[in-house]
């Protein structure tokens, strides 16, 4: 297993300086978030020079992208806007590969207008489908979080295996699922087999199932557990802290990592 952090615990960071503290703190990798405005500068605008440039950024530093994040959804009731979205994500395909990762992480997202759930699953898992062969001729693993309306794990694992291409997988939110009251075993059996990267942060709940962040281990979700599912089941990706506004990077990035070696 291997350890990045994406660019929320620092937007206001520039690649290098988030490069520097994944050196500083032994991280792995990096995973900057795109369509937010932070200050790494990797975006669908940026130059194809400028892309070269990031590629040999990471090369270099020996830290690699470890995923590209994105804000791209599917679950819209008007056709043309899930085409568009499709083409959105064949761009970002294309910038992934320019940079140098090998994933890409995006959402199912909230339906637009209410309909039945196996309805929602049926469009993303279509969306997935038809960016399925760009994604493979790119070699760049799409990666669906569990997410939004998509929190629940046998959700997103329905999704992916629509689609059915060994290019489309699944981001493990780890948070998400337990919040929609799922067990950390019972997320895990439906994501087996799909999970080409994770999203850790631990939390607080109050008496409505409400999140507070929490520094990990501080928080009621059992990450013990679950890196242990993920040891057995020998994956080799990320596991990449997302802490939005929480806390200063010198606070949150050596503290994750230290507890997480610690469990595994």
């Amino acid at each position: 297993m291997k350890f990045s952090f994406m660019s929320f615990s620092c937007p206001e960071a520039t690649l290098e300086q988030m490069i520097g503290y994944a050196k500083k703190y032994g991280y792995d990798g990096i995973e900057p978030r795109a369509q937010s405005q932070h200050r790494h500068g990797i975006e669908l605008d940026t130059g194809k020079q400028q892309r070269k440039e990031i590629r040999k950024i990471f090369s270099d530093s020996g830290i690699e992208c470890a995923c590209l994040a994105t804000s791209i959804r599917y679950c819209y009731s008007d056709i043309s806007k899930r085409k568009e979205n499709t083409e959105l994500t064949k761009a970002f395909i294309d910038l992934a590969c320019d940079i140098g990762t090998k994933r890409l992480r995006v959402f199912g997202g909230m339906p637009d207008v209410d309909m039945p759930v196996e309805e929602a699953i049926k469009i993303v898992g279509d969306c997935l489908a038809e960016i399925s062969s760009y994604a493979e001729k790119n070699q760049i693993s799409i990666c669906l979080e569990t997410h939004d309306f998509f929190s629940r794990a046998d959700r997103v694992a329905k999704a992916v295996k629509i689609a059915g291409n060994p290019f489309i997988k699944a981001n493990w939110d780890i948070m998400h699922p337990f919040t929609q009251k799922m067990t950390i075993q019972e997320a895990f059996d439906h994501l087996k087999g799909l999970i080409e990267h994770c999203h850790i942060h631990d939390g607080i709940y109050d008496e409505n199932r409400n999140v507070k962040l929490a520094l990990m281990g501080e928080g009621e979700i059992p990450y013990k557990t679950a890196l242990k599912l993920l040891k057995e089941a020998n994956y080799q990706g990320y596991l990449s802290g997302e802490y939005i506004s929480a806390w200063p990077v010198d606070v949150v990035l050596p503290h994750d990592i230290r507890i997480l070696k610690g469990y595994l």
